[in-house]
């Protein structure tokens, strides 16, 4: 599937993982939203600019774009049976 991601990282500092996450799904988003509007080769450019604008309208704490969902389900990996499943 093109519309998601699976993520599988770990906190060297123990930092909390949420805000991990946080600051993974901040960086991306800009980042890809960045790349988006700067490709003279994207012919979406618009529509999906427009469209990362208007999904801000269902959100109370986003301001410019919502490309990242919020409902996340995270699964804590502490053994390898868990792992392989």
């Amino acid at each position: 599937m093109t519309n998601h991601v699976h993520l599988i990282f770990r906190s060297i500092d123990n930092q909390k993982l949420e805000l991990l996450l946080g600051d993974f799904k901040r960086f991306t988003s800009r980042s890809i939203i960045k790349a988006i509007q700067e490709n003279p080769r994207e012919s979406r450019n618009e529509f999906l600019v427009e469209y990362f604008k208007k999904e801000t309208a269902k959100s109370s704490n986003t301001t410019n774009f919502q490309f990242w969902r919020h409902d996340n389900k995270p699964i804590e990996l502490w053994s390898n049976e868990v792992i392989q499943q």
